[in-house]
C-alpha cells in the first residue's frame, strides 16, 4: 500500500484539514499514520469512545493512554485545539455525525475552516462510507484497498512466528495468493485455521485457505465463489466463441504486456435461454484457471439509502483484490429492468449502481474479466451494449444439426453411455429447434423411461422424450427470428455455422405466457 502512504503524506503536507479513511484495516490505518507522523515530525494521537485519548510511542510502536477519561467527542476536539504539530485520529466517529449531532458537525466544519497555517490534521477512520452532506465539500475521502500480496506476506510471517514456525524460509507463494481478497483479520484467521487443522503452513494448505475465503465471500450476500467442473469440451458448438476465448486467454501470459497487449475486459453473451451461456461462463474459469465469482445483482440492491452503491463497490473491490479473476453476472438484464423509471421508482438507485458498474468496466486496470449473460435484449441499456465496455458481444443461437449431434454425444457420455450405440444423426434431425438445455432434459427423461421399463437406454426412449417436449422455438418463433435480425449487425455469432430456419408453428390452441413474448422496438414486424 505504498501509494496510499504517499497519498496520505501529501494530503497532510498540502494542509488538508480533515481526511476520512474508509477501511476495516485498523492496523493498516495506524501504520500509515505512524509513518506520516514520523516523516512530517508530528505527534500522533488517537481517540475513541472506549479508550479516550492515546499517544503514539514510536520507540515501542504502540499507543499509550494519555487521558482515559476524555471519552466524549467535545473533549477530543478540545484536546485537538490545545496542541500544534498534531495528527489526531478519531476512530469510528461516524455515529457521532448523525442528524442528532449538529454540534459535532459544526466542530468538524470549524476544523475545516481553521486555515492552512494551522499545523493540525484531523483524521476520521471508519469501516463504512458515511459523511453528512454538510461536510461533503470539506472532507477528503480515502478508501484503502484490500491487502496486497506484500501485506499478506507480513501477516503470514506473523502467524508463523506466533506458532513458532521457521520464518527463515521463503513464504509459500500459493498460500498467500489464495488469501488475496481477505482483510488482514480474515487472512490471519484463515492462516491460523489452516495450521490448526493440518499442523503446518505449506502449499498443501491452499484449499483450507480458499475454503475460508469462500465463507467470507458468501457472507457478503451478493457474491458466490464457484469451483466449476465444466470445461469447454462440455459446451456443444459455439466454435467462434471458443476460439476467441482460447486466443484471448493468452493475453494474461507474462509476455503479453511487453508485446503490447492489454488485459481482456470481458464479453456479453446474448441469446436464447438454454443455449449454453451460463455453462460457458463456468467453463472459462477452468480454461484460464482463474477464480470465478458469481455476482447476484438482485442482492446488490438494499433497502437503506446508499447501501446498493456500497454493495456494488464492495463486490468490485473483492473481484479486483483476487485478480486475475472472472466476474460472472448471470441474466444481467433482470437487474437493469427498472432503469428507465429509476428516477421516479427508486430515487435513481438503479441508475447510480449501473453508472458505478459501467465506469468501473471502462476504467478498471486490474485483470478482472467480466462475463455477462442476457436473454432479453430489450431490457439492456444502450450504455452496456456499446464497444469499449466489453471486448465483444456474442449472440448465442439455437444449435444447428451438427451442434445438436455434438450436444447429444456430450450428455450421453456424461451418463456413461457410448454415443456410438445410438443413431445420433436421427436424434439431431428429430430435435430441430431444440436448445442445449432441452436436449439435456430429453436425455434425462429418456433415462427415467428406460429405467422404469427395466431395460437399457435406446434411441426409442430419447425419440419418445423429444416428441413430448414442447421447445421454446415453438412458443417464441417470431421472437427468435426478431432476435436473429437484431443480432445480425450488433453482435458476433458464437457459432461459425449459419443457424437453421425454424419451422413456423401455427397451432393457436397452445397457450403462450407473457414472458415468452419478446418484442424488440428496433425491429419491424413483417417484410
Amino acid at each position: 500500500m505504498k501509494q496510499e502512504k504517499t497519498e496520505l503524506v501529501n494530503l497532510i503536507k498540502a494542509n488538508t484539514q480533515i481526511i476520512q479513511i474508509i477501511s476495516y484495516e485498523t492496523l493498516m490505518i495506524h501504520a500509515h499514520l505512524a509513518t506520516a507522523a514520523d516523516e512530517l515530525e508530528r505527534t500522533l494521537y488517537l481517540w475513541n469512545r472506549v479508550d479516550g485519548i492515546k499517544k503514539w510511542d514510536a520507540g515501542e510502536a504502540v499507543f499509550t493512554v494519555v487521558d482515559e477519561g476524555e471519552r466524549r467527542p467535545e473533549n477530543a476536539f478540545a484536546f485537538f485545539w490545545e496542541h500544534e504539530d498534531i495528527i489526531m485520529l478519531l476512530e469510528d466517529f461516524h455515529p457521532d455525525m448523525g442528524e442528532n449531532q449538529p454540534e459535532n458537525i459544526k466542530r468538524l466544519r470549524n476544523v475545516a475552516a481553521s486555515g492552512e497555517d494551522q499545523k493540525r490534521t484531523l483524521v476520521l477512520s471508519q469501516p463504512l462510507r458515511f459523511l453528512p452532506r454538510e461536510l461533503e465539500k470539506e472532507v477528503h475521502i480515502m478508501e484503502l484497498p484490500y491487502p496486497s500480496y506484500e501485506d499478506l506476506t507480513v501477516i503470514f510471517n506473523d502467524v508463523r512466528k506466533s506458532y513458532k514456525l521457521d520464518t527463515a524460509d521463503d513464504p509459500e507463494q500459493g498460500l498467500i495468493e489464495a488469501a488475496l481478497g481477505l482483510t488482514i483479520t480474515e487472512a490471519k484467521k484463515a492462516f491460523s485455521l489452516a495450521f490448526i487443522e493440518s499442523g503446518k503452513l505449506s502449499t498443501a494448505e491452499v484449499p483450507l485457505v480458499i475454503r475460508e475465503k469462500e465463507s467470507v465471500i458468501k457472507k457478503s450476500g451478493y457474491l458466490e465463489y464457484f469451483h466449476p467442473k465444466e470445461e469447454l469440451k462440455d459446451v456443444g458448438g459455439l466454435d467462434n466463441l471458443k476460439g476467441w476465448l482460447e486466443k484471448r486467454g493468452r493475453a494474461f501470459d507474462k509476455g503479453a504486456a511487453d508485446f503490447g497487449l492489454s488485459h481482456p475486459r470481458g464479453i456479453l453473451l446474448l441469446g436464447i435461454p438454454g443455449t449454453g451461456k451460463s455453462l460457458t461462463a463456468k467453463a472459462i474459469g477452468n480454461l484460464w484457471h482463474f477464480p470465478l465469482l458469481r455476482l447476484d445483482m438482485g442482492k446488490i440492491f438494499g433497502g437503506i439509502v446508499g447501501e446498493s452503491e456500497k454493495n456494488i463497490r464492495g463486490a468490485l473491490n473483492i473481484a479486483e483484490a483476487i485478480a486475475p479473476s472472472i466476474l460472472w453476472i448471470d441474466e444481467i438484464e433482470k437487474a437493469m429492468s427498472g432503469l428507465s423509471s429509476s428516477g421516479s421508482s427508486d430515487g435513481g438507485t438503479t441508475s447510480r449502481v449501473l453508472g458505478t458498474f459501467l465506469t468501473w468496466m471502462q476504467e478498471k486496470s486490474k485483470p478482472v474479466f467480466v462475463v455477462a449473460t442476457a436473454n432479453d435484449i430489450t431490457k439492456l441499456p444502450p450504455e452496456l451494449l456499446r464497444k469499449g465496455r466489453v471486448d465483444e458481444i456474442f449472440f448465442v443461437d439455437l444449435p444447428n444439426s451438427a451442434e445438436r449431434q455434438e450436444i447429444v454425444k456430450i450428455h450421453l457420455t456424461k451418463k456413461n453411455r457410448d454415443p456410438g450405440e445410438f443413431d445420433i444423426a436421427k436424434l439431431a434431425a428429430q430435435s430441430k429447434g431444440f436448445s442445449g438445455a432441452e436436449l439435456e432434459e430429453a436425455v434425462k427423461e429418456a433415462l427415467f423411461r428406460a429405467f422404469d421399463l427395466g431395460r437399457t437406454l435406446s434411441d426409442e426412449d430419447i425419440l419418445e422424450a423429444l416428441s413430448k417436449t414442447f421447445p421454446l422455438a415453438r412458443t417464441m418463433f417470431e421472437d427468435i427470428n426478431d432476435m436473429r435480425q437484431w443480432a445480425k449487425s450488433r453482435a458476433v455469432p458464437a457459432s461459425s455455422q449459419a443457424p437453421e430456419a425454424l419451422d413456423e408453428w401455427k397451432d393457436d390452441s397452445t397457450p403462450k405466457l407473457k414472458q415468452e413474448s419478446y418484442s424488440n422496438p428496433f425491429v419491424k414486424k413483417g417484410k
